[in-house]
């Protein structure tokens, strides 16, 4: 056996990187997923609470989110990733403590604003790729995309139960407990990098943007995160409540949900393993948005029949369509920027993916009473534009051995 063959993929340093940041970001996700399923239908019960306030409280998160991946992408870039982490932990652990005690839909809607200013999921990217080598990168990302993954799945299957037994604020205290958890995995388990190449103290946030923006496929990579963002937030504001309208117990919903994680499982792993092994991502991303699109045909017959089985199909078909995007982007982003602008080039990402899910809720809290054709109308609009610049998208470079 050759002394190739005989060398682990990862070091010791590399492993102990990736997992204590897996758990991190498995932590971290697990919250923000756990109240998707149940958020709207919960957040009824709070004072004043009106659809169009409820869609706001559900987005606000992801507008200071999106708002602040750029800045703190950068900050990480000048002064380090991990204490920028650890900051934008206590900032998110704040904002739950303060839902935790939110009876009235606008405190909710300021608790989220404040949650929102954690933003810490492109510093998170960025340090795996400071911790990792070129070679191994695209399966550290994998990895980090596995520990969503499972994320997505536990957290859809006990959300209807959780929330029927701690409510939205016991689930809010739930997220404080365990978001101090990744701040302890952080400071005990998450190595130093050794050689962490800082932002210049003389480069403005505006020319390092600027350098991200001018490469064509982070253009590309960043309205598909808008996109992927808004039908997220969107879908899982209106399916819960629909579900409801129908007749459906809150804790009965888990019988929706779980096939729709595997369904949604199996879509990522082939669309990761035909992405990445055969260098096929434009392909991979095309079949995605079809099938983004077609979830919104069947939101558009469920509404006009009145059938909870189109919204269903509509429902399975978003969730398919957007697994195929989140193993991929982030292993995109890397692949499309140079080593100083890791952490900007994932805060470009993160800010589109993020102001996705502000405008995605925001706009079916405001529409989808009496506008709801309008809005499939907008959403459909967003993907045709992104199945055009997908088109002419063009393959990485295949990384050789």
């Amino acid at each position: 056996m050759s002394k190739s063959a005989k060398a682990p993929i990862f070091t010791s340093v590399e492993k102990r990187g990736i997992y204590s940041l897996s758990g991190v970001l498995f932590f971290r996700m697990f919250s923000i997923f756990l109240l998707l399923p149940v958020f709207s239908v919960l957040a009824m019960d709070l004072e004043d609470a009106t659809p169009f306030l409820i869609g706001a409280a559900f987005g606000a998160y992801g507008l200071t989110q999106g708002l602040l991946q750029l800045p703190f992408g950068m900050w990480g870039d000048r002064v380090g990733r991990k204490k920028v982490i650890v900051i934008g932990l206590s900032l998110f652990i704040i904002g739950n403590l303060m839902a935790a005690f939110s009876d009235s839909i606008y405190w909710m809607i300021a608790a989220r604003f404040l949650q929102g200013t954690g933003a810490i999921s492109s510093t998170v990217f960025a340090l795996v790729a400071d911790l990792t080598r070129p070679e191994v990168r695209t399966r550290a990302n994998a990895a980090m995309g596995v520990s969503i993954g499972i994320a997505f799945g536990v957290a859809f299957g006990l959300a209807p139960f959780l929330g029927e037994w701690l409510g939205l604020h016991g689930m809010f205290v739930m997220i404080s407990i365990l978001s101090a958890v990744s701040m302890i995995l952080i400071l005990t388990t998450v190595p130093e990098p050794e050689a962490t190449q800082l932002l210049p103290e003389h480069s403005s946030f505006w020319s390092m943007v600027k350098i991200v923006w001018n490469v064509p496929s982070l253009r590309t990579i960043s309205w598909g995160g808008f996109v992927c963002g808004a039908g997220l937030s969107s879908t899982f504001y209106l399916i819960p409540m629909i579900l409801v309208q129908h007749g459906f117990e809150r804790a009965e919903m888990w019988k929706i949900y779980l096939p729709m994680m595997l369904a949604g499982a199996l879509s990522m792993v082939l669309a990761a393993v035909f992405a990445e092994v055969r260098n096929r991502f434009r392909e991979v991303m095309l079949f995605g948005i079809v099938l983004l699109l077609a979830s919104l045909l069947f939101m558009g017959l469920g509404q006009d029949q009145d059938s909870l089985l189109w919204f269903v199909v509509a429902l399975y078909l978003f969730f398919m369509g957007f697994n195929v995007f989140e193993p991929i982007f982030p292993s995109l982003v890397t692949r499309s920027t140079t080593a100083d602008t890791k952490g900007t080039a994932m805060g470009v990402y993160n800010f589109s993916q993020f102001f996705g899910h502000f405008a995605g809720a925001t706009l079916a809290g405001a529409l989808y009473l009496h506008h709801f054709y309008s809005f499939l109308l907008l959403l459909a609009l967003a993907e045709v534009l992104f199945f055009y610049l997908t088109y002419s998208f063009q393959n990485p470079e295949k990384r050789k051995k």
